[in-house]
């Protein structure tokens, strides 16, 4: 296939998958577009870094597609390819010590050296090279490695799929020793690229890594999971999905025995309603979240008496209305938990149906909050520059004489909020104005 003839259907895939939802709706689509970019791409002898692929997202914006735009971008991939090929040649090493003076994004680096923009060198990029962790001469060695070893994806399922259970793979014990970073990148979520120069389908890949984050502060419902009941789960490969629960929690009774978790029973208050739950700290969790409250310190004092004074194969039994004369609200952290598994009457391994959680991570509710604000607020200036684009094309689509029906639904403005959003966040940028969230 010729280049131009890849760049026609290079637009119209584009275009069909924004038709579409974008690659959250078709994946298989999606990949036949990265792959297309590659091929064109590689046709100029270009990296496919952000800077090159700029080119073809221009072209995409173009309606209706003509002979004259398919040259142009010819043109420009060309004069691209020329200040390519000669610029001065460095190393990789090199390129990394500049990208990290500069503080150059990764998907622009990535591609200089041969690299992906997958996860992994992402996460080295970002959060290793950026932030100091480690020496550029490790970081591309690590990225070297990872190259030769082909895992992205392996490396991928594990934090994605595995977060929880990881050392136990098959795919962590072979890794753990060649990869010297595996431990920090599955212990951490890299926050990657804040750059508006992202393309719709990069943005979009960010924007479900949100919703997935949205998704944890539903507590609310706390729905059920469904439960395997003709074959059990395997506990050696059960990766429990995390809730967080963001309503304040009222203790009642705590309930610790030698080797077990605490019990920490109580209710969770959502508005008006509550609902009675129980849930498994950690000792040091609980501790450590205890001495963050004055009364938190009296029931740690109350704890140490009893359990001095009680038999070692008694469990420690504290209510604590009786003991304190109130309960305890743990108003300042929010809990991200998960449910455990049991044996049922079968004696297979099945998810606990109860109301009862193992807390995974006890988090401190300010600065929870404030991430959460600066992340969406991010989230939103994104969608607003790509909603005022929408108004844009379409101003563009009724200078061209398209009706007004047409020219709203080629640009995903047929709902009227949304058209009056559309409008008035392009009438505040045109006019020298800005959205802000104060």
């Amino acid at each position: 296939m010729q280049v131009t003839e890849k760049l026609r259907t290079y637009y119209h895939y584009y275009q069909d998958l924004k038709e579409k939802g974008g690659p959250e709706e078709n994946t298989e689509l999606f990949e036949s577009v990265v792959e297309l970019e590659e091929d064109i791409m590689a046709a100029y002898g270009l990296p496919p870094s952000h800077t090159h692929l700029q080119i073809l997202w221009q072209l995409t914006e173009t309606v209706p597609l003509s002979e004259e735009a398919l040259q142009e971008t010819q043109q420009q991939l060309q004069v691209a390819a020329t200040e390519h090929l000669m610029a001065p040649v460095k190393t990789n090493l090199e390129v990394l010590l500049e990208a990290k003076n500069e503080k150059l994004s990764a998907f622009n680096v990535l591609p200089e050296i041969g690299q992906p923009t997958h996860d992994y060198p992402i996460f080295l990029f970002e959060e290793m090279l950026l932030k100091d962790r480690a020496t550029p001469e490790a970081v591309l060695q690590e990225m070297e490695k990872v190259k030769e070893l082909d895992c992205y994806g392996e490396v991928a399922t594990l934090l994605y799929y595995h977060r929880k259970t990881f050392r136990k793979t098959k795919i962590y014990k072979k890794l753990k020793n060649k990869l010297q970073f595996l431990d920090m990148y599955l212990q951490q979520l890299a926050a990657i690229g804040d750059s508006a120069e992202h393309s719709i389908f990069v943005s979009s890949l960010f924007l479900q890594e949100n919703k997935d984050a949205q998704l944890l502060e539903q507590l609310a419902t706390l729905p059920a999971p469904a439960v395997s009941t003709s074959h059990g789960i395997d506990p050696s490969t059960y990766s429990p999905q995390s809730i967080l629960l963001s309503d304040p929690f009222e203790m009642e009774e705590i309930v610790y025995a030698e080797d077990t978790a605490v019990t920490v029973t109580g209710r969770l208050h959502t508005g008006s309603a509550s609902k009675a739950v129980s849930l498994g700290f950690d000792l040091g969790d609980l501790s450590h979240l205890l001495a963050h409250y004055p009364q938190g310190l009296q029931i740690l004092a109350l704890f140490s008496q009893k359990s001095a004074e009680q038999a070692l194969d008694s469990p420690v039994i504290i209510n604590l209305i009786n003991s304190t004369g109130s309960t305890f609200l743990a108003d300042e952290h929010y809990f991200k938990v998960y449910k455990p598994l049991v044996l049922d009457e079968e004696g297979t391994h099945q998810i606990m149906q109860d109301e009862f959680y193992l807390v995974d991570e006890v988090v401190e509710r300010t600065a929870f909050d404030a991430a959460q604000v600066e992340t969406s607020e991010k989230s939103l200036h994104g969608l607003f520059q790509l909603i005022r684009s929408c108004y844009q094309q379409y101003l563009n689509h009724l200078q061209e004489g398209t009706s007004e029906q047409e020219a709203r639904k080629a640009n995903s403005l047929s709902d009227p909020i949304v058209f009056e959003l559309a409008r008035n966040l392009y009438n505040i940028e045109k006019h020298g104005g800005k959205v802000n969230f104060d």
